[in-house]
């Protein structure tokens, strides 16, 4: 196979490829979304019959034959790296039996559904047999795969390359020592902030209209993206003009939905902002989970509680609700949007905080796929936790263990990530600041400038570096954890003290 037999052969390889991953999002975006909750069944029918299709095509044998012949050939840097993903993940999948992948892909949506009723009721014995499958299902997966060291070694390599239980061990530890006692110092001799205000009732409609004003001011194009209702709010790509994020709206925290959507846009931006000449490529969306976080992240805390953010947002807000925020000043809002008080929702927890929602996740994962924990107590453990570290403790199971949606659809190895994105960003600030004058940007209406530098030094390679090359690329330096310590601590500092 020559140079171009091969590249007509990719472009129509990828063009079916791709049309069956569009089905899929699309029906799974849908079920968690708007489609009725009585079709579910039908639903996952369906997509079981077209995920195994797609399986029988990805690991046809001729079909690997000719991207095995193409791994040979020299067809250029960004080629030779697709050739070589897909090739990893084709060999990866064909080691599965058919049946063991539909049922899997079955469960694993059947199991958001579970998840829901569960979380619901408010009852953990409804989800705990379907979760301890697809613990069990995941570690059969990855007895088909092999792995060099653990099985949730090769899980947390999946969704940040290069890293494993040793490394998210010393970072973890770090989070551990330096912020535990902090965040105490904080809640004990800190002074008190009283935020009730922001707490009162925001009605849906009027929360409706302050995600038109943020849409607005960071360009956010009705085109290209749309925004929709979940119960926990995602991101999906769909193609790189089509990326699908959503929002939740809580009546009583209007802090909810507008970090939601500037988090969930974070995501977008990445998926929308990959060079256009990767369009239908694996490399346009296998971007690291890692990576992927440090952008939704970025947006949400480095950028979107920024003093400079607001100037030109909080007087439209206060518009719309003028009544609850009529004795709420412009450093009253952004004292209450930035202060810190240990809870029980990671989704949404303070800055400073938050690692620590994902500290506890991560103890208990691990545990999970080693096999050293009760899932009869799990979600008494996850309390205990939750008191040990933060100090509070969940009163039913939908406020704890049953909050994320994540383990429901499968997802282990993905949680080490939240907090591994957000220590990223601190970097990627110092770097921004060297280049553009991030405050005066936003205070000019200029957010812009913010996309463009997030496109042109990140976004725009999409999955063709690594999270260690990014970093050389952007930052000049290593990952260093405490650059991202120091700035909470600093922050909060100034906030408390």
């Amino acid at each position: 196979m020559n140079t171009n037999e091969a590249l007509q052969f990719y472009k129509e390889y990828t063009e079916k490829n791709n049309a069956y991953r569009l089905a899929l999002t699309t029906i799974s975006f849908d079920n968690a979304t708007i489609a009725p909750k009585d079709g579910s069944d039908a639903r996952i029918k369906s997509m079981s019959f077209l995920g195994g299709e797609w399986f029988d095509y990805q690991i046809d044998p001729e079909n690997i034959a000719k991207l095995e012949s193409m791994a040979e050939l020299d067809l250029g840097e960004t080629m030779n790296k697709e050739i070589k993903l897909v090739l990893k993940n084709v060999h990866k999948i064909s080691k599965l039996p058919k049946d063991f992948y539909v049922e899997f892909m079955q469960l694993s949506e059947q199991g958001e559904i579970i998840w829901k009723k569960a979380k619901d009721a408010k009852d953990y014995s409804l989800f705990k047999d379907t979760l301890k499958k697809l613990v069990e299902m995941n570690k059969k997966a990855y007895e088909y795969y092999g792995y060099e060291t653990t099985i949730y070694d090769a899980m947390l390599d999946e969704y940040e390359t290069g890293w494993n239980t040793e490394k998210y061990d010393a970072f973890f530890s770090k989070i551990k020592e330096r912020l535990v006692p902090f965040i105490s110092k904080v809640v004990n001799e800190g002074k008190k902030i009283d935020d009730s205000v922001m707490h009162q009732n925001f009605p849906e409609e009027g929360q409706k209209q302050v995600m038109d004003i943020l849409k607005n001011y960071m360009g956010f194009n009705k085109n290209e993206c749309y925004m929709g209702v979940s119960e926990h709010p995602f991101t999906c790509d769909f193609s790189l003009h089509d990326v699908r994020i959503t929002t939740k709206y809580l009546e009583d925290s209007l802090f909810s939905s507008i970090f939601s959507i500037i988090h969930e846009y974070g995501h977008a931006l990445y998926m929308l902002h990959v060079n256009p000449e990767l369009e239908g490529l694996e490399v346009s969306r296998a971007m690291t989970s890692g990576m992927h976080e440090s952008q939704s992240r970025f947006l949400e805390n480095y950028i979107g509680k920024r003093d400079s953010f607001w100037v030109s947002n909080f007087s439209k807000v206060k518009e719309i609700f003028s009544e609850q925020l009529k004795d709420v000043t412009f450093e009253d809002f952004m004292t209450y949007m930035n202060l810190s008080k240990p809870s029980l929702i990671r989704t949404e927890a303070d800055e400073l905080t938050y690692p620590l929602h994902i500290l506890i996740r991560y103890e208990l994962e691990k545990e999970m796929i080693n096999g050293t924990i009760d899932f009869d107590k799990l979600d008494e453990i996850w309390a205990d936790k939750y008191e040990a570290y933060l100090g509070v403790r969940p009163k039913d199971a939908s406020e704890g263990i049953l909050q994320d949606i994540h383990w429901s659809g499968g997802s282990f190895g993905y949680f080490p990530t939240y907090a591994l994105g957000s220590a990223f960003g601190a970097q990627f600030l110092d770097a921004m600041k060297k280049d553009i004058d991030v405050d005066a940007c936003m205070k000019n209406n200029d957010f812009e400038s913010i996309v463009n530098w997030l496109k042109d030094h990140i976004h725009q390679y999409g999955a063709l570096y690594k999270a260690d090359e990014i970093f050389e690329k952007v930052c000049h330096e290593p990952f260093d954890v405490n650059i991202y310590l120091d700035w909470l601590i600093e922050k909060y500092t100034k906030i408390y003290f």
